[in-house]
């Protein structure tokens, strides 16, 4: 699965890429619960930058490392990409029960086709992975994927 993880990507990096998929799920349902996203764009910048710190900080308190290490990794635009492809694959596997394994492949074959639809035009679906399913995602792919993971609180 080198395709799905990236050539440098190593043991501990592919560990880290779940951890922080999960961290960014759980927070998303959490603050979504809290207070959804708004519906101008400076409400959902917002919830995104709110919900990045949040991930940020969990995620290093999980890792044992500081806040500023943590957004160090999370920044990195293959990492951010590779934990929201994976947080993804969880939400379709959780609706779907299909494997992990087979989901991943799956998002992995769709990236050009969900990088276009998301960038530049309209795209086809897959059966089982559909892309983002959680409220809110499906309309701001493309704002969560501009969005820095290294956003911290107060900047």
């Amino acid at each position: 699965m080198v395709r799905a993880w990236g050539e440098e990507a190593s043991a501990e990096d592919r560990r880290r890429i779940v951890l922080a998929a999960i961290v960014f799920g759980r927070q998303f349902e959490e603050r979504a619960a809290e207070r959804p996203a708004a519906a101008d764009e400076a409400g959902a910048r917002r919830f995104l930058m709110d919900l990045m710190n949040r991930v940020v900080r969990e995620f290093a308190r999980h890792e044992g490392t500081g806040v500023e290490e943590a957004a160090e990794f999370l920044g990195e635009v293959g990492t951010r990409d590779r934990v929201l492809e994976f947080s993804e694959v969880l939400d379709a596997h959780e609706e779907s029960g299909g494997s992990l394994d087979g989901l991943l492949q799956e998002a992995v074959d769709l990236r050009r086709e969900r990088a276009f639809r998301a960038g530049r035009g309209p795209g086809g679906s897959s059966p089982s992975f559909r892309g983002p399913r959680r409220p809110g995602r499906g309309s701001s792919t493309g704002a969560l994927r501009s969005t820095p993971w290294c956003a911290r609180a107060g900047r």
